[in-house]
Parts: structure tokens; sequence; C-alpha cells
């Protein structure tokens, strides 16, 4: 590379030492035992000395550090992976692959995978190294604690790994300790002893008696902070060792400089700083060499990197109680920071800063540049940061004088699947829509896209209101405001079930009419294709496979070079499905390829719906190493609730566990799936987890449960046609559809089910399951065992499978109605099956028989 980039300078390097240290030697002792075996946790309370005796232990040992100190804004997967890429660069910052990587745009899309190449890339080197993530119980977020040890396992054995934490190590980083008692270092390894402490106060030149290093030694019982609380005072007071504030005011805080205390009060309001936003908190000259100064005197505030800033958090946690109690305009504080933050087009941390400052009636303007001038790194990536944003709710008054936010609360409520929040919005951006028109048009076009998925009205209501923002919507963005958020599909594979399901549109298809008219110009040129892609859907949900070709085909070419990648997907999916439904199997694996080629290539935040979408098919083909390898799946983690970007993801899960015999898990996932499709009024999604869960009620012998639940099923999807959502589910549901049939069959049903659709469904899966073993085994007793028919079995199946009823192969064979009874039923018996329908096909599947006619008769 011609020229490293700036932030690489020392960007992770570690903190600073203070200029005198206690120097700890058996402590350090330990920490070289424990770094032997590659791997150090070092847990213990805020305080304890964790992050000063591991920069004494890099010191001493000469390991080159990478040093990332996390906050909670790093608790993402994308931040998180892109300081940890980073700092692995800082080594090399002349190895030009790794600078591709890490500059890649689609780097915040696929974090790990791109961590995972970048890894490859590191040069060996012959010198030792440390990779410490200090503050590590910051960490919360569980695809962050799954994929860690695939990364660290890949580290050159060169590196040591050092985490500092508060809390335990997490379950998924315990294999890598191989002892511990030697690899995990806790609060009682850290606490100085008498002779530490006064040698260490000796140093400072405060010479201290036996009893009074007694005496500081139970005033603190050991905790470092403490230690360096007294150290600093010069003085020696009884206290409590857990309580650094009462330590500190007393012995040190009260000696410091007015200016000084109040340059530390004002800059503690953000996380980190560097001299210029500090200058401007604090409206002090010369705000670099005060920081500078204070790195150096004591370890209460670190230098991250280069210009950059933070105080130890207890330290923090102080200056801040120390602020609100003092007469600073806390207001203008926050403002200041989020002027700065507006500045340097951090619009996320810009936002934040001013509704801290309480003057919402100022949000509109950084609003707007957080949803329309923020990253779009994908739909997952947005709700991660959006997950952090909404954990400190904001008072009831900030959406009375902002109204604007509710625009923000329905769309983060609408993602996770929030449903009565997300009414709750939608209700009040209808109610204060006025004032959101004068805060921008483009607030208007977001309020029509959140009341467009409004779950609770029909698409035939909405187009018919469409009048409450005609008033006030002055233009539409030309290129479409729906394509220039994070996806307008949300990163779901299925245009008919995307950011809503479309199902209605089946039953009127006149609907897309309105659309063109009111919706559609939300989506731009995008909607060429998508209006017939969606009818295209329907098809395919009809099972009228060679139609659905032929039409997804001509919408294949309505897409051009200058379309979003969101609907091209999804109209690249389902070409796929179709082919592969047909048995086309060449022509699927090159529309898969090129699927794969375009989504790595355009739209990396789509591969883990990709990887569902395959790991689904092969699944379905019976492939249990396909179950076990979603499940390791870093992105795939156990959840109580369904987030509806990941739902297509949770579909996969659910059938990966019942692959795997894991009956609890699948029932699990499918109860929350079909909550979610039932309270979303999403009636694929809730027909999906319907046609699962009958199957694997079945297979535990819940028969009954299993009938009820697809006969509802059944009723739901019977008015669409739509058959394929059950069809699907093969072999394991044919059981269930055979016992519905006969009930519906029956003289006493009354219900809304007819036999010539539960038997065109029946038809179907069978047929599915004829060539796809599925990822329910239902054990068939002579499985095993060739089945031989006599030449009369055969032929009286050939005859069924022509369409003839029993009187009229009487007929043609001089064979009495008994006897025919008894081939066929010998027949059924040697086949394992209690119907006609049952024993044709399965015949046919033996090669028993030739072909089967569409005009079989059950009876």
């Amino acid at each position: 590379m011609k020229a490293s980039p700036v932030f690489l300078s020392d960007k992770f390097t570690p903190a600073q030492l203070p200029e005198i240290c206690a120097p700890r030697k058996s402590l350090l002792t330990r920490f070289d035992e424990a770094a032997e075996d590659g791997f150090v946790f070092v847990s213990a309370q805020g305080g304890s000395g964790k992050t000063v005796t591991t920069l004494l232990w890099l010191d001493k040992s000469g390991h080159v550090p990478v040093w990332i100190g996390l906050d909670h804004y790093d608790n993402s997967l994308s931040v998180f992976y892109k300081l940890l890429a980073t700092g692995l660069y800082s080594l090399q910052p002349d190895n030009e692959n790794m600078g591709r990587i890490l500059t890649d745009a689609a780097f915040s899309a696929t974090p790990v995978e791109h961590t995972v190449e970048l890894l490859s890339e590191l040069r060996p080197e012959t010198g030792r190294y440390a990779m410490v993530l200090d503050d590590f119980h910051l960490i919360t977020n569980s695809e962050i604690s799954k994929s860690l040890p695939m990364i660290l396992r890949r580290l050159p054995h060169t590196f040591t790994v050092f985490l500092l934490s508060r809390g335990e190590i997490p379950p998924e980083l315990q294999p890598f300790v191989r002892d511990k008692k030697r690899n995990v270092i806790r609060r009682e390894d850290l606490r100085f002893t008498e002779a530490e402490i006064r040698q260490y106060l000796n140093k400072l030149g405060h010479f201290l008696t036996p009893d009074e290093t007694k005496f500081v030694y139970m005033a603190t019982d050991g905790w470092a902070i403490g230690v360096n609380a007294i150290a600093l005072s010069g003085k020696i007071a009884a206290g409590s060792g857990e309580d650094f504030a009462n330590f500190f005011e007393d012995l040190a805080w009260s000696a410091w400089d007015g200016e000084l205390r109040d340059f530390c009060m004002r800059t503690s309001i953000t996380d980190e700083f560097d001299a210029e936003l500090a200058a401007a908190l604090s409206g002090r000259e010369g705000a670099r060499a005060v920081m500078e100064d204070l790195s150096r005197s004591n370890s209460f505030l670190s230098r991250l990197h280069g210009d950059v800033y933070r105080y130890h958090h207890l330290f923090q946690e102080f200056l801040r109680k120390q602020l609100a109690a003092s007469s600073t305009d806390m207001a203008l504080l926050y403002k200041t920071a989020a002027g700065y933050y507006k500045d340097h087009e951090d619009y996320s941390r810009a936002l934040r800063f001013w509704l801290m400052s309480g003057d919402y009636r100022g949000t509109d303007n950084f609003l707007f540049l957080f949803l329309f001038r923020g990253h779009k790194n994908g739909v997952a990536d947005y709700a991660d940061f959006l997950h952090g944003f909404f954990a400190n709710p904001l008072p009831e008054r900030a959406a009375r004088e902002a109204p604007v936010l509710h625009v923000l609360y329905a769309w983060y409520y609408y993602l996770t699947s929030r449903h009565e929040e997300y009414a709750e919005h939608m209700d009040a951006i209808l109610r204060n829509l006025p004032r959101i028109a004068r805060a921008g048009n483009e607030f208007v076009e977001f309020a029509m896209l959140a009341f467009h998925v409004d779950y609770r009205k029909s698409l035939k209501t909405q187009v018919m209101l469409f009048h409450l923002f005609g008033g006030v919507l002055k233009s539409y963005t030309p290129a479409g405001l729906a394509t220039s958020i994070a996806s307008f599909t949300h990163d779901l594979p299925y245009m008919h079930r995307s950011n809503r399901d479309y199902s209605e549109i089946a039953l009127n298809p006149k609907i897309l009419d309105k659309i063109d008219h009111t919706y559609a110009p939300l989506l731009g040129p995008e909607w060429e294709y998508l209006r017939p892609g969606i009818q295209v859907s329907f098809t395919y949900e009809r099972n009228r496979l060679e139609a659905a070709r032929e039409e997804n085909t001509r919408v294949l070419g309505l897409i051009g070079p200058d379309n979003k990648p969101d609907g091209r997907i999804c109209v690249m999916v389902l070409q796929h499905s179709i082919l592969w439904q047909m048995g086309r199997y060449g022509e699927a694996g090159e529309a898969m390829e090129a699927l794969a080629a375009f989504a790595g290539e355009s739209a990396p935040w789509f591969l883990p719906n990709l990887t569902a979408y395959r790991t689904k098919w092969e699944l379905l083909d019976g492939s249990i190493t396909a179950a076990r390898e979603w499940l390791d799946c870093y992105y795939v983690t156990d959840i109580d609730h369904v987030e509806f970007f990941r739902s297509f993801q949770h579909f996969t899960t659910a059938r990966a566990y019942a692959a795997l015999g894991d009956g609890e898990n699948a029932l699990r996932y499918l109860h929350l799936l079909h909550a979610f499709g039932t309270n979303l009024n999403r009636p694929l999604d809730r027909c999906e987890a319907g046609a699962i869960l009958a199957s694997l009620f079945w297979t535990m012998n819940r028969k009954k449960e299993a009938e009820e639940e697809l006969m509802e099923t059944l009723e739901i999807l019977q008015p669409y046609g739509f058959i394929r959502v059950v069809a699907d589910e093969g072999r394991a549901v044919v059981p269930v559809l055979r016992r519905i049939l006969t009930r519906v069959g029956g003289k006493e049903y009354t219900g809304p089910l007819t036999r010539a659709y539960v038997n065109e469904v029946m038809l179907a899966a069978y047929s599915f399951g004829s060539s796809h073993a599925g990822y329910l085994s239902l054990a068939d007793k002579n499985a095993d065992k060739p089945v031989r028919l006599s030449k009369q079995q055969t032929r009286m199946l050939e005859l069924l499978s022509q369409g003839y009823k029993n009187a009229e192969i009487s007929e043609m064979t001089g064979l009495s109605i008994p006897t025919i009874k008894s081939h066929t039923s010998l027949a059924y018996k040697k086949l394992g099956v209690n119907s006609a329908i049952d024993a044709v096909l399965k015949a046919k599947e033996l090669g028993l028989i030739g072909q089967t006619s569409d005009n079989i008769d059950i009876n």
C-alpha cells in the first residue's frame, strides 16, 4: 500500500502505564504461568488492577500487543470484529491483502467471514504477540460469543490472548481453559499484599510503619484502585475497600485544582474523547496537554489510541455523580457532543447525545441524518445497533415533543416483531401526521412505509386510507425511499413473504392496480419487476411449476444492472426453487451458483439467509450433516422471541433440531414461529409452522394434535389454493393428510375443507416425498424387504392408476368385485399402505408399475 491509513498509527497500542507503578513481581510470575498456555482470562471486579497488571506483564514480557478497550457500543457483531480485525492489521500495516479485506465495503455485512479471511493473510512472524480484549464483560451479544472461538483458534501460536472481564468466562470460551487454577486469574490473585502496599507507597515518598501499612491493607482490602487513591493523596484514612468514591473524594479529589476537576467532570459524559471534543466540552485550551498529564500521573485516565482517551469506569461514574450534583448545564454539554459527532458524520452517536440533552424538539435533523444518511449494512446490522439504542427508553414526553420519534419506534418494533408496541406507535404516527410532515417529506414517506406493513389492516383497506398521507405528501423520493433504507425486503428470500405477507393479492389481484398509484412509488423502478414477481410467487405456491418457471423467467428479464439487489435476490431464489421442485437439478445448480455469486459480490448481508435457504433443501433431502452444520453457524443462537428479519432462519433451525431428534427445541421454535405468523398476520409463516408442527406431532405419536393442527393450517391455505408450503414436508405429512382426507370425505364432516383440495395437497406431498427423504425419519417396517406383487395384484394397481373404479375393472377383467378387493388388499399389505392412492404411488416409486395417471380415484 502506498500509505498506511492514519487511524493505524498507534490505534491498538495499550494505554500508557503511570510513571510510577507497584512492581508486583509475584503477581507477574502468576501471569507468566497463565500465559504459557496461550490463553488468560482475568476475572475481577472493577478497580482490582486487571488493566494495569496486564500492562505491566506486557512491558516485562516484550510481547507486541494489540490492545482493544471495549465499551457498550462495541456489543455489535460488525463493530466488534472491525475493531479486532483493525487491531490485527495494525501489526502489519503494509500488508496489502489485509488492508483490502479490512476496507472492503462489505466487511460490516459479513464481519466474521472477513475476519477469518484477514487472518489467513497474516504473514508468519517470529516475534511474540498479545491480543488483549479489555472490559470483555460488556460483550453480551450471543453471536459474538459463538463466533469468537472460531477466530481465536485461527490466531497464530505466536499470540497469547488476554480477556479482562468483571464477569465469569462465557461457556463458549471454556475449551480454551486448560487449567482453571492456572489460566483464570481472579480478584484474590490481584489483591495487593501488605508488602506490596508498603513498597509501592515508599516509591511515591510515603514511608509507612508496619502498623500504617496494615491499616491501609485493612482499609482497602488490597483493592488496587483504593491503594492508588491513597497513593495519590498521601493520606491514610479509614474506609471501605469497595467504596472508591469515598476514598477518592476524601483523599484526592478535594485537593485537585478547581479547573482540573471541572475539566474531568465535563469530559466524563462521553465514554471516550479526543482533544477536539475535550476542548469543546470543557471550553479549555490546551486540552491535549491536560489529558497527557493526567494519563501519565495516574491510571484513572488511559490513552486508547492516538489522541483518544477514556476514564477508568469507576472514576467516570464518580465524575458523572459529581457533575450531576454541580450547577453545570448538562443539556448544553450533551448538545455540544451531539454537534461534534454530527460534524464527524457519526450520526448514531449524534442522535444519541442530542436525545440525552432532553431538547426533544430539536430531534428532527439528527433523526433525519441517522435514518437517511447513516450506514446501510443490511437489516441485521441496523437492528443490532438499534437494540443498544433502545436499551434505555426515553421518557414519554420525548415523542410528544418530537413526534418523528414514533417513526423510529415503529420501525424498530416492526423489525423485532414487537407487534403490540409497533401498533401503539403506528397509531401515534397517524395522529401526529401533520406535525411529522413539518419535519420533512422523507418522514412522511417513511410513515407510509410503516403504515404499509401494518399487520392489522388489509391491503385493500390501506389503499383506501392512502388519502391520510396524500394530503401532506409533497413528492416522492425519485429513486424510491424504500430502496434507500436498509432493505425493502428486509433480507428475506421470498418476495411474497418479505416486508409483509402479500397473500391477499392472490385472492384479489386488482389490489395491485391500486398499489400502483399509492405505495408503489416508494419503491421507484423496483416495482416494475416486483409487481409481476409477487404474482409468480402465487403460481409457485399453487404448485403450477411449469407456468411459474415461464413467468419468473420473464420477470428475471425485467431486472437491469441498476436495480437494487434485494428484489433481484428474491427473483433468483424463486427461480432456483422452481427448477429444484421440477427435478431440473442441473439448471437449479446453475441458478444457485449465480445466486451465491451475486449475493457474495453485491449483497453479502444476505449470506446467512442464503445459507439457511441452502440448508433447507439439504434437510428436505435428508442430510443430517446439514442440520449439524447449520446449528454450528455463529448467527444461529438461542431465542425466546422471533425477530422478523431472522424468521426465515428460524424455520431452518426448527427443521435442523427435528432432523437431529431434538423435538423439544424444534417444538419451541415452531410454537414461536406459529405465534409470530398469527400475531403479525402472516398466513404463510403461520402455515409453514403448522405443517412442520403437524409432521412432528405425528412422529411423536401425538396424532390428534397433528390432525387438528394440519386441519387448521389447510383451512387457512385452501382459499388461496396454496399447496407447496404443506407439500414440502413430504412423506412426513402424508399420514396426517391421509387421516384428514378420510375425515373430510365422511358424511359427518361439515367444515370448509374440500376433498379435492386435500387430495391435491396429499398427491403433491407424496410425490415430493417419493423423491426426497425429508428430515423426519418415519421408519417403514418393510423398508429393507423387497416387495413382490403377483401378476393380478400388479394389474389391479395399474388399472387403478389409470383411474378405473372397481366396477369398471370387474367388467374389463371378468373378476368379481370381492376378488378385486382381495387382490388390492394383499397389494396394500405388501406395500405397507392403506389406500389405493398410496398403493399406486408406492408401487410407482418402487418401479412395480408404470407412470401414474392424473385420474387416480381414491375409492
